[in-house]
């Protein structure tokens, strides 16, 4: 398969899968719980694949030389259930990284918006995933704002365009500041003084404190009060164009027929989706992000030494609750 073909049926070159296979240390020869053997080169592009773009298995089947179809199904969910259990420390919170690069973050945030609080390294948002109407407990995961049943994500970015963190998911009803408080991320970083001043902008209902900001809110604001709102909105929308980018290569996550709250992992594969998401935006150098803040992303060396080190953490459990 040539690389250009590679590219569009999986997000990647052929070279870049087998460093991402090696590094991610996928079992050289597999087999999964119904007894399906498969090699480590096969694994990861089927997992690939079918997040890529909602296929059904039995039109990819002929691509990857399997029969039955449901035998990739299989490998699939080994891939996903092997990569949930090893990719937890990419997503939730890379502390490392963050305080590596924070004031560099706050420099680029600085130089783009001059007139901005000063500080701002990272942006903090939530993100409504819509899923297939539950036969169960659909109250509490309809979503009034979207007039939609959903699950949401809690992300913060940085300007490299890095999904620095991802928390979830919290049944679709649930408010921000309650998305917050179950992620505790708002008591890690007023506990840690590296984060102390250093901020991380975000809508009202985050308020202002030692490590978070928003904009100044009410009918009574001034005209620098406004001017500075308008100037941090103008930054703050690059939130929105990372989640872009996770739909834009894999676009199994936005079809909602598939994301069935009880039967699908559906926190898993979004987490999967953003760390892969991550891998694009690095092997290409940039992404609209970064080259909004001209800021840099790592380099692929650097994201294998990543990969290569020990695992610190683990992904933070469900929040879902249906009735």
């Amino acid at each position: 398969m040539s690389d250009a073909e590679s590219k569009d049926q999986f997000c990647f070159t052929t070279g870049e899968i087998a460093l991402l296979v090696h590094d991610l240390n996928i079992p050289a020869v597999a087999r999964t719980r119904e007894g399906v053997r498969s090699t480590a080169l096969e694994d990861l592009p089927v997992c690939l694949c079918r997040l890529a773009y909602p296929k059904r298995w039995i039109d990819v089947a002929g691509m990857f030389g399997r029969a039955p179809p449901s035998t990739l199904c299989h490998i699939f969910y080994y891939v996903v259930d092997f990569l949930d259990k090893n990719l937890a420390r990419f997503l939730f919170f890379d502390t490392s990284r963050i305080t590596k690069n924070i004031s560099r973050y706050c420099a680029v945030i600085a130089a783009k918006e001059p007139s901005s609080i000063g500080g701002e390294w990272g942006f903090i948002d939530e993100i409504i995933r819509p899923i297939y109407r539950p036969n169960k407990g659909q109250q509490a995961v309809y979503n009034g704002h979207k007039r939609v049943n959903a699950l949401k994500f809690q992300t913060v970015i940085t300007p490299d365009g890095i999904i620095a963190h991802l928390f979830g998911p919290v049944d679709g009803r649930r408010h921000d500041l309650f998305i917050l408080n179950e992620s505790k991320r708002k008591d890690f970083l007023h506990n840690n003084s590296a984060f102390h001043n250093k901020l991380i902008y975000g809508e009202p209902a985050y308020g202002c404190t030692k490590v978070f900001c928003c904009p100044y809110k009410g009918c009574r604001i001034n005209t620098p009060q406004k001017e500075l709102n308008k100037a941090m909105s103008s930054v703050r929308v690059s939130v929105e164009w990372s989640y872009a980018e996770v739909t834009k290569y894999f676009l199994f996550l936005d079809y909602k027929r598939h994301q069935r709250a009880v039967m699908t992992p559906r926190a898993t594969l979004n987490n999967l989706g953003g760390f892969f998401t991550n891998c694009v935006t690095i092997v290409n150098g940039c992404n609209t992000n970064s080259r909004y803040f001209r800021c840099k992303a790592l380099s692929i060396w650097r994201l294998t030494q990543a990969l290569s080190s020990k695992p610190t953490s683990i992904i933070s459990s469900s929040k879902l609750t249906l009735h």
